[in-house]
Parts: C-alpha cells; structure tokens; sequence
C-alpha cells in the first residue's frame, strides 16, 4: 500500500507541474518579458529532463525554397520552404523563432517570421518535416536567415512555371530501386489516364537509371533527385539526419512535388511506384477527380486505399502484356492504408499518408475506387520473393477492370518499344530481384513490426 501511495504522490506531481507550467502559467503572465524568458526556459529544461534530448541540439536543415510572386493559396510574394528541424526546436518554436530577412532590387530589406507546418507521425524520430510558409516584400532577389546577430543566405527558385498535364503524379524517393517493370506498367496506364510522373530517385540502377532517362525523354515521367545529406563525423550534437528522419524523409519529397506543381497542375496525388490507379466510370484521371469535386464540395483530400494484387513479374519487356498483368480479379480480400488525391491549392504540406494539419471532416475515404498495389510481385522465375509475409489471394469478379482499356495501354506500349530506344536500353535491365527482397526484409523487421518504438528507417539496411 506505501508503494502504490508513493507511486500516485509521484503521478500527481507530474500532472501539477504539468498543467502549473504549461496551462495555468501562460495567460497568467502576460506581457512581462522579462518573466516569459525566465519561464520559457523553465520550461524548455522541464521538456529535455522528461523527453531526453540536448537543450542545444537545434539543427535544422533547408531542402529547397520557393519564391511565388503570385499563389492562388499562399498569397502575393510568397515564400515556401521544405524543412527538417530537430523535435526540440519544434517543441519550443517561440524559444527558437526563425528569421528570414527577404530583400529586393533596390536593397529595401522585410524581416518576417515564417508560419511552421509539421507533418510527421512518428515521435520517435528527431528530425520533423516542416514546411515554413509567409509573405516577403515584391520582386525579392536575395532570401537570408538570421538569428539576430548572423545572416547566412538561403537559396531560392521559382516554382515550376507549367505542367505537362492537369494530373500530377508524385512518386516518393526511389532508393536502390531495380523493379524497372513496376515503373513501366505505371508509366503507361498514367498517360492512358492523363497523368504524369513526377518520382523521386535517391539510387537507382544504371541500366534502370537509364530507362527512365528515356521515359523522361518521351515525356512520360519527370525524374527529380532527393539527395541523401551526408556528414562526415554525426555526433549526438549533430545528428546524422538521414537515419533520424522519418521514413527517409519522403513527407518532404511529397512536399516538395507540392510546393513545385502548386501553380500549375489542377490535381495531384502522392503515390509509391507500386500504387496504381485506375479510374472507375470515367474515361481520365481529371474527369475522376473533378467530379470528387463538385460531388463533396468542402472536402480536401480524397484517399485511396490499397487493393494488393497477384501480379508476375517479365524478366524481358517485350513479354509485358497488360491484358495479362491487370486482367484478372486475384486480389488479397482486404485493404491497407492508402493514398491522397487532391488540388494542389487547397493544402501546403503533406505526410507520407495524409496530411495532418486539417480536420478529418475535410477528408474523404473512398469507397466507389482504389489504388491496385503491386507490393510484393512474383519474380520471374515464378518464385515469391516474400516467402515469409505470404499474402492470401482470392477470386474477386467485382474488381475486374476494363478490357479495352487494358488493349490501349497496350498499344501505346508496344507503340514505344517500336518507335524508340527502349528495347536496346532494355538489353541490360536485371532479370530478377536481388535489392528488393533484402529491403523488404529489413523494412518488415525494423519498423513494420516495432513502428512506434523506433524511428522508422531503412538507413541500417546492409545492402551486399
């Protein structure tokens, strides 16, 4: 009974300092600021004794800046920026305020204190994807940072000026990626449906590399590189951010396809290589998601789940055959977490997911389609390259999908291999899985399992 008492006195203390420091205080002390220094970082050592991390560790790194004259969302001369910053600095955002000092042609000078937008899950992680968004003076030529002493210069770029299509299709970052067939098929029901790729590549295959460089040539897709940050000596003081982001940061890739396309394309979504749509009662993706639209007016993003299908690998890609591929109703009877559509002016950041900075009443969860996931296809030898996470696959007639649609997608297939360089680029594309299912593994092992303890990464896979 003495313990259980010393246990509720300690509980209770917790929650007195708590609600005394974080909720009673604040509106009490007002404007004294000399006080709010002294509380805040009363606080802010509250914070680091109970969650753990230095008081100094407040790096953050700047991924890419855009500077918007004009935005229909964000309003004249504005400024975005795709961030990682250490979850102590998001924690205690009014300690550390950033500063950005814009400046124009004339050398008139604004110093603004950007709006942060965070866009992570999982705690676990120390670095957060945020997204910094405010107005600068007009015609702006030159973009610093300040801490009040010290200026360091940021660089920045124009959004994207036009889209290849209405329908932008974000991929996330492809990273030791080999399954050049999952690109391929995605690449040609897009174009059938209106769409385009925009994917983002960490490390590819050369052989694969060089495909898409050809797709990208014939203006299937657009490739865009997100770069690891690399540091020599990482420290506790200075994290090394790769392996301490959240899911190699791909919140931030799918932001940044955001902020690049925000002006310019009518619809987005953010989707993996092996998430794949197929409209259903329309003809076009923009026909699909315009009549979302104007059937949910006040709703802001659209989601899709997921639909595993059985799907076989081609080691030769003149033995792809869509009617084969998509022809089928093998499907796992069950649906995973999916994937977003929306337009590009009604949000400024985004997760891997969703985004989290709206009510969930402004998001529908469909039910009339969803995205065809490739997750796990077989190898070309017939072989399942995921022995060990089986999926159960049954005949689903309700989920067939159009015939003469697949018979286009295929013309426009063969089309290509006819008119192009695709089949001599073609001569040295692997023939069979070798990355994916080592990646697979240590994806399963390290976070699909265990998702909440640590953060999640695929920065300690052993690769050989």
């Amino acid at each position: 009974m003495k313990i259980k008492r010393k246990e509720w006195k300690f509980l209770l203390t917790i929650v007195f300092i708590f609600f005394t420091f974080f909720i009673i205080l604040p509106p009490i002390i007002g404007s004294n600021d000399h006080f709010i220094s002294w509380y805040q970082t009363f606080r802010h050592k509250l914070t680091v004794l109970f969650l753990g991390d230095p008081t100094t560790n407040t790096d953050a790194y700047i991924i890419n800046t855009y500077y918007y004259p004009r935005s229909k969302s964000l309003g004249e001369n504005a400024i975005a920026m795709v961030l990682l910053l250490d979850r102590n600095t998001v924690r205690d955002i009014t300690r550390y305020q950033m500063k950005l000092v814009a400046t124009d042609g004339n050398n008139q000078s604004v110093t603004v204190k950007p709006t942060l937008i965070k866009e992570q899950l999982n705690e676990a992680c120390r670095l957060v994807n945020v997204v910094a968004t405010t107005n600068v003076l007009p015609e702006m030529k030159k973009l610093e940072i300040s801490d009040g002493n010290t200026k360091v210069e940021i660089p920045f770029k124009l959004p994207r000026q036009s889209a290849p299509t209405p329908v932008i299709i974000c991929i996330s970052p492809q990273f030791i990626a080999e399954q050049w067939q999952l690109f391929v098929t995605h690449s040609h029901v897009a174009r059938r449906f209106g769409g385009h790729l925009h994917i983002y590549i960490t490390s590819m295959l050369d052989s694969f590399f060089e495909l898409a460089q050809e797709y990208e040539r014939l203006g299937y897709a657009t490739i865009d590189f997100w770069m690891k940050l690399k540091f020599k000596s990482p420290s506790e003081t200075s994290l090394e951010p790769n392996s301490n982001s959240e899911l190699r940061n791909q919140a931030g890739a799918q932001t940044d396809c955001l902020l690049q396309y925000k002006e310019v394309a009518e619809f987005i979504t953010f989707f993996d290589i092996d998430d794949i749509l197929f409209p259903r009662g329309y003809d076009s993706y923009y026909d699909e998601f315009s009549a979302l639209h104007l059937e949910n007016p006040g709703i802001l993003t659209f989601h899709y789940n997921k639909r595993e299908m059985l799907v076989h690998n081609k080691a030769d890609i003149r033995d792809i055959d869509f009617s084969e591929l998509f022809g089928h109703t093998w499907f796992v009877n069950e649906q995973d977490y999916g994937k977003v559509m929306t337009k590009p002016t009604s949000i400024n950041s985004m997760w891997i997911h969703e985004s989290f900075n709206f009510s969930y009443k402004r998001k529908l969860f469909l039910r009339s389609n969803w995205l065809v996931h490739i997750q796990k296809p077989v190898d070309t030898d017939g072989k399942d390259i995921i022995p060990y996470r089986l999926s159960h696959f049954e005949q689903m007639p309700e989920m067939k999908l159009n015939d003469s649609v697949l018979v286009d997608i295929q013309h426009d297939f063969e089309r290509l291999l006819n008119t192009s360089s695709i089949l001599k680029i073609a001569e040295n594309l692997p023939t069979k899985s070798y990355y994916f299912p080592i990646i697979y593994r240590c994806y399963y092992e390290k976070f699909y399992k265990k998702f909440q303890t640590e953060c999640p990464n695929g920065e300690g896979c052993l690769v050989r």
